[in-house]
């Protein structure tokens, strides 16, 4: 089954800072909420030379992750993310019929990318795909770095 595309409106593109070699623990990537505002329930995160505030409480973390890879070139660069049935149902369920919901894609502080949501449907449980241009080393770095932090992984 194809993995369901977004529309997104990039707000900001950041450079993955993690690096590539063995890390001693995994890397937090999280597909969270923006808020507008600081409060007890967010953290702040880097978004370009912004900062913004998402919430602490991610709607998928990396061990929700199922499967992750990379298509396309420099130019185009697609990150493809499956993630366990759990997850998809969070998913599905923050996104449908909550049209303008703003969702980051945020590796340990930093956003991958931002966009709103559009539509009245919702995330299915086949997955997402974000495009990024000129993404294609970030990509990379990300899908190595999480190397041994998915629950197929973990399995």
């Amino acid at each position: 089954m194809p993995f369901a595309s977004f529309c997104m409106a990039a707000l900001g593109l950041a450079a993955f800072s993690g690096s590539a070699s063995a890390q001693p623990s995994c890397p937090r990537a999280d597909l969270t909420q923006i808020e507008p505002r600081a409060s007890a329930a967010t953290r702040p995160v880097k978004n370009g030379d912004e900062t913004i505030f998402v919430r602490q409480n991610a709607l998928t973390t990396a061990n929700d992750i199922s499967e992750i890879k990379v298509e396309g070139d420099d130019f185009d660069t697609l990150i493809l993310i499956k993630y366990s049935a759990e997850a998809a149902a969070r998913l599905l369920a923050a996104t449908t019929d909550n049209e303008g919901v703003q969702l980051a894609f945020v590796v340990d502080d930093d956003v991958l990318l931002s966009f709103t949501w559009e539509g009245p449907y919702g995330i299915g449980p086949s997955g997402v795909q974000m495009s990024i241009m000129n993404g294609l080393a970030r990509a990379q770095k990300l899908v190595e770095s999480l190397r041994g932090c998915t629950v197929d992984d973990a399995l």
